[in-house]
């Protein structure tokens, strides 16, 4: 089954076969997914009997985990999103803020140039009509209102023009950036009912299951939140004032410049953030990804021998290729290899 989610950096699509193997081999019942970002780790589990439970701190990755372990009811869904496909244009927030082009600064050019700001004015107002459409629903489930507003992020990821963050935009309009958008149902996950929690990994409170899946951030400079700050905006909903010094303008909650890194995100706590974490939960198994990209905050050398504190850990590796830009940028794409750190107590 073909799982739709947004794309993210790091996505773990083409290993899903290997986590749930993990998880199979000491017959898991239950599975907790710490950071579940896009949700295809806790979508592919649950498909596969896994009873789940889910958090991430980003407001969308809230809704994706809330959609694919809770589900929805397929014909309210479609009929709303065909009547989302069918709204007139609407100029709004994301019109205002993130359609067509600014004339700005260009880092490593020092000169000013015309750059898009992710949208094309046709799609911006396309998504400004779905998402006040679905605001203005009174007679719904929650359930199906979140499926909704799936929609209209997938329907935003479809068309901004990059596919790997909202960060920047390209140079010049993609060819997927000046299709039409058009809105779809999110993928219906069948299986056992699981539960999505958003919060601090520290903080955050959990029933005991015997399988925990951790792919933390780990890499400084790749801050989530504001890697993917315009899925949080359409989620929310809240039209945030906008901070339009950056390429592509961001909500005060998106901006990290002068604040402290989060955990995970410093060489120097780094360690002790990954001893907290394991010493979380009490599962017979825990599985940690780690990507051996640059500009990472801890080796797979430290991280392993700090594992080995908290059970029996091995190592497996895989490699594939980074995917991080479209093939017209003509950057090379260099060989990634994957681990999983695998502690069994």
């Amino acid at each position: 089954m073909k799982i739709k989610t947004v794309s993210y950096k790091g996505s773990k699509r083409k290993l899903l076969h290997m986590i749930l193997d993990y998880a199979k081999e000491i017959e898991s019942k239950t599975a907790f997914d710490g950071f579940s970002g896009t949700g295809i780790v806790s979508a592919h589990l649950r498909s596969n009997g896994i009873v789940i439970s889910a958090n991430d701190l980003n407001y969308s990755s809230y809704i994706y985990g809330r959609v694919f372990l809770e589900g929805f009811n397929e014909d309210v869904v479609k009929h709303h999103v065909q009547a989302m496909n069918k709204l007139d244009p609407l100029s709004g927030w994301l019109t205002e803020n993130y359609s067509g082009t600014v004339n700005r600064f260009v880092r490593g050019t020092g000169a000013r140039a015309d750059r898009p700001l992710g949208l094309v004015a046709f799609n911006a107002m396309k998504l400004d009509a779905a998402r006040e459409y679905i605001d203005s629903l009174t007679d719904i489930e929650e359930k199906d209102r979140n499926a909704l507003i799936f929609s209209a992020v997938l329907g935003l990821n479809s068309v901004f023009n990059n596919p790997t963050d909202q960060k920047s935009a390209f140079k010049e309009w993609s060819k997927a950036s000046l299709k039409e958008i058009s809105f779809g149902s999110p993928t219906l996950i069948e299986g056992p009912q699981g539960t999505q929690h958003r919060g601090d990994i520290f903080e955050v409170k959990t029933e005991k299951v015997d399988f925990v899946y951790y792919d933390p951030p780990y890499t400084h400079g790749v801050l989530y939140g504001s890697c993917y700050h315009l899925n949080d905006s359409v989620a929310f909903w809240d039209k945030p004032t906008v901070n339009k010094e950056y390429a592509i303008p961001r909500p005060e909650r998106a901006v990290f410049r002068g604040k402290k890194p989060g955990s995970f995100y410093s060489k120097v706590s780094a360690p002790d953030d990954f001893r907290r974490l394991l010493g979380l939960r009490e599962a017979k198994r825990t599985v940690l990804s780690y990507s051996d990209a640059p500009r990472n905050c801890i080796s797979i050398e430290d991280l392993t021998d700090i594992s080995k504190e908290f059970g029996t850990a091995r190592v497996e590796n895989v490699h594939h290729k980074i995917c991080t830009q479209y093939n017209s940028q003509n950057k090379i794409s260099n060989s990634l290899k994957e681990y999983f750190i695998i502690i069994d107590k």
